[in-house]
């Protein structure tokens, strides 16, 4: 019972501080936006900043990975010796997708700025807890004693049924995540 506790309770931790990250990214980016004068120089703004963006706070949460992971690996009374390595943060052409789909909103008859601005901090909230996400996935299949299971608060339909409970332990199983998402990866050990 003790190790379980330790999990769900890291876990929460683990939740909480990946939406703070996530959040404060979303902040500077909106901080951003607001300098965004038409919509030329807000595609070549966002082509410049997101990669930076992601590679600041994506690194961030890879490591937040790595050190849930380890932490959970500990509490659960592991042996052996394991350490999880984070993730590499998202290639850069990826976000250049992202920048000239977040900014079509501002290029219509009637633009909409708004629109556009929560298709920019869904994207970059995404690949920033992919970063997260990929970390713990890939510790969890690279260390023999454990799998992982996705976790979250099931807010929308498309999330609510990949919360089935079923633990992965092979390399193929992508965590498919959305803009938005705040579901996340869980380390289950044997």
């Amino acid at each position: 019972l003790g190790a379980t506790v330790a999990q769900s309770l890291l876990t929460r931790t683990h939740r909480r501080d990946l939406r703070v990250l996530t959040d404060q990214a979303g902040s500077d980016l909106r901080i951003l936006w607001r300098d965004f004068g038409s919509a030329d120089a807000a595609r070549d703004t966002l082509m410049r900043a997101l990669p930076l963006l992601v590679a600041e706070y994506g690194s961030a949460a890879a490591t937040l990975g790595a050190d849930y992971f380890d932490d959970a690996r500990d509490a659960a009374g592991v042996r052996g010796r394991f350490r999880a390595e984070p993730a590499r943060t998202v290639a850069e052409e990826a976000l250049d997708v992202l920048a000239r789909v977040a900014v079509g909103p501002l290029f219509g008859a009637t633009p909409r700025p708004a629109d556009a601005l929560t298709l920019a901090t869904g994207g970059l909230q995404r690949h920033i807890a992919n970063a997260d996400r990929e970390t713990v996935t890939q510790a969890a299949v690279q260390d023999r004693n454990s799998g992982w299971v996705r976790v979250g608060d099931g807010g929308c339909d498309w999330c609510a049924k990949y919360l089935d409970g079923e633990v992965h332990y092979i390399e193929g199983y992508d965590f498919d995540a959305h803009d938005h998402c705040n579901c996340s990866a869980e380390p289950v050990f044997d």
